[in-house]
């Protein structure tokens, strides 16, 4: 017995790490080190809109749009006590949006703080005018004692954030120099300009992605409202909504979070294939999904003839050092329901680890599924309502799986069976993991289990072979 024991040590030893590894993979926590995620929340709440609200009618109706699309920053001119445009502000106060009010040029200072504290607690940042000092507005935000807090944004001294002004001139926004620089400045966006003549098919490509490459470097993005001279924005010159309000509207409802900024986690993934000219940002939701954002930073409009230009899609494989259940592609110009689903090779037991995907000049939200604590599936998420019944351009599809391509749709899917679609060759019949039940025998378990009846047996045969030599000792 004495010469079995080490063989039952070693026994024990394996069937612990095999628990050990067992829980450590269904829990699907992201491997050491990887990539920072941005919280979702935080991006959503990183959008904000320029506009010029008017009267009180005008302002209620322009707060409805926004709240239709998840926006809730707006940046207007301050005004005076007098100006009439102040019920417009007051509308846009009333229905819960945050306001950063620009202070026009040789305007009192004390007379806009003024003002703006009429407006209570909506207002979260006042703006010197350009190429001003901030340090005289922000005397008058300090002195003020209704408006603790408020942000004070300008070039220069005095300013809490540093205001910049970007202006495409119709390029596409990886095309033009970066002016964000690291990010490790306070740094605001208060004017986007995609310059005259763009489409708005192409303002629908652009402004995602702008929104998306800010995200992290800029505290804010406040893109053109109602379009002019300087380019088209998210809302018609009748305040009706255009297809890049449609597609920044998905995209939000999307990624929104209600209103939770919890601190992400980091994913370890690198992107394979014809990747030069892709761009990503990874968010994260407090749910502990992963969206990976992708796209291909190319111009899709030529200024100088005023073409608009063909962008080929770029195939690429996402690899993750961490499987996961399971994948679902967006697309939010063509919608809110999924236009892809990724899961592993049926009957092979295999965790998804990498994903097929064709990225073009559309935004591409890859939604990645991990496996839940105890080895639970995830649980279902709905895909929201439209925000807009606003048509996109017809456009080749911009997520492909395993060579197959998906029928663009600006609505909800027909049925799951429609869009879905699978990785790396599974069958087109295959279960969308998020839309299942929870699955305990999965793979991974059945070989964890496999292994520990084996080494069962080796111990039962063991001790039977001890027990038979001390009978024959005896006897």
């Amino acid at each position: 017995m004495p010469r079995l024991r080490p063989l039952l040590v070693g026994i024990v030893v394996a069937l612990a790490c095999l628990g050990t590894g067992a829980g450590a993979a269904a829990t699907g926590q992201p491997a050491a080190g990887g990539e920072l995620a941005t919280a979702a929340g935080a991006f959503v709440d990183s959008v904000g809109v320029n506009l010029h609200p008017g009267d009180a009618k005008a302002g209620w109706a322009l707060a409805e749009r926004l709240q239709d699309a998840g926006i809730r920053h707006v940046r207007a001119p301050a005004t005076g006590p007098d100006d009439p445009a102040l019920a417009g502000l007051r509308a846009l106060a009333g229905a819960g949006l945050q306001l950063d009010l620009a202070v026009g040029a040789g305007t009192d200072p004390g007379a806009a703080v003024a003002a703006a504290a009429s407006l209570g607690p909506a207002v979260a940042a006042m703006e010197a005018p350009a190429g001003e000092r901030a340090t005289p507005l922000r005397r008058a935000v300090l002195a003020h004692p209704r408006l603790p807090g408020v942000t004070v944004l300008g070039s220069g001294p005095g300013a809490d954030a540093q205001a910049v002004r970007l202006d495409l001139g119709g390029r596409c926004p990886g095309c033009v120099a970066d002016e964000l620089g690291s990010g490790d400045a306070a740094v605001q966006v208060t004017e986007v300009d995609l310059g005259a003549g763009v489409p708005d098919a192409v303002a629908a490509r652009y402004l995602p992605r702008l929104l998306l490459a800010n995200a992290g470097l800029a505290v804010r993005t406040y893109v053109q409202g109602q379009g002019g001279d300087t380019g088209p924005g998210l809302l018609g010159q009748d305040g009706s909504p255009t297809l890049a309000y449609a597609t920044v509207a998905r995209m939000l409802a999307l990624l929104d979070d209600g209103r939770r900024q919890v601190a992400p986690d980091r994913l370890g993934f690198r992107l394979a294939g014809d990747a030069a000219a892709v761009r990503h940002r990874l968010l994260q939701k407090a749910d502990g999904h992963f969206w990976l954002a992708l796209w291909v930073e190319e111009p899709g409009w030529d200024p100088a003839s005023g073409q608009e230009l063909a962008v080929p899609g770029h195939r690429l494989r996402v690899v993750l050092d961490t499987p996961v259940v399971g994948a679902r592609a967006f697309v939010p110009e063509l919608g809110t329901s999924p236009q892809r689903s990724f899961t592993g090779r049926s009957g092979s037991g295999r965790p998804l680890d990498r994903i097929d995907l064709e990225v073009t000049d559309r935004v591409l939200l890859l939604e990645l599924l991990p496996r839940r604590a105890g080895g639970a599936a995830p649980r279902a998420t709905a895909p929201p309502p439209e925000p807009a019944p606003v048509a996109p351009a017809p456009q080749a599809p911009a997520a492909a799986g395993a060579g197959q391509a998906v029928t663009p749709t600006t609505t909800a899917a027909a049925g799951p069976a429609a869009t879905r679609a699978v990785a790396a060759g599974e069958p087109a019949a295959a279960v969308d993991p998020a839309s299942r039940a929870p699955l305990a025998f999965t793979g991974s378990t059945a070989l964890s289990m496999l292994a520990a009846s084996v080494l069962l047996m080796l111990v039962g045969l063991a001790a039977l072979f001890a027990s038979r030599r001390r009978y024959r000792h005896r006897h």
